[in-house]
């Protein structure tokens, strides 16, 4: 029971860590853009997730990457996180936020797979970064979505092969 017990703790510590870790690098992501178009910083908020600014001079890239650089940076810092894995690691909590920090940066890239969908119909969710990114895309927003598709199948494809589900999936069997 005690390991049961353990394990519930861990995960749920590691998942919080996670999803701030996650919003932390997801407004950073903004932010990098944001200083690079001579924005003028107002607010950085980890707790409110956002990031205002005033001042900048944007082109239509630089637009697009505002928007898309706030899930890229996330995924990206993640992906170079699991080819480091430690896959021989006995940490229980390293073992679980590995798969917490997996699961929530690679499942955050769904929304760029699924707004595509419903901007098609014209019911994509206004101020969205999906949304503002097809705003100014100008290209088929079924592109957007197969490219995130594609990043999303690479993401599994490595947390499957640096074993980090096999190794959560050991430890949760292991504190039951």
């Amino acid at each position: 029971m005690q390991n049961k017990l353990d394990n519930i703790f861990k995960i749920i510590a590691a998942a919080l860590l996670a999803v701030v870790l996650y919003i932390l690098f997801h407004e950073t992501g903004h932010l990098i853009v944001m200083l690079s178009a001579g924005d003028t910083i107002d607010n950085f908020s980890i707790l409110t997730a956002h990031v205002s600014g005033h001042g900048g001079e944007y082109t239509p890239f630089s637009a697009m990457w505002l928007n898309a650089n706030g899930a890229f940076l996330p995924y990206a810092a993640t992906i170079v996180y699991m080819l480091f894995y430690k896959k021989d690691s006995e940490s229980k909590f390293y073992i679980m936020f590995s798969q917490m920090i997996a699961s929530v940066v690679i499942g955050s890239m769904l929304a760029w797979v699924i707004v595509p969908f419903i901007y098609m119909q014209g019911q994509a969710p206004a101020g969205d970064d999906v949304t503002k990114f097809l705003d100014v895309f100008g290209g088929s927003p079924l592109i957007v979505s197969l490219a995130a598709l594609l990043l999303t199948a690479a993401g599994i494809a490595v947390m499957l092969c640096r074993q980090i589900t096999r190794n959560f999936a050991r430890e949760i069997k292991a504190g039951q």
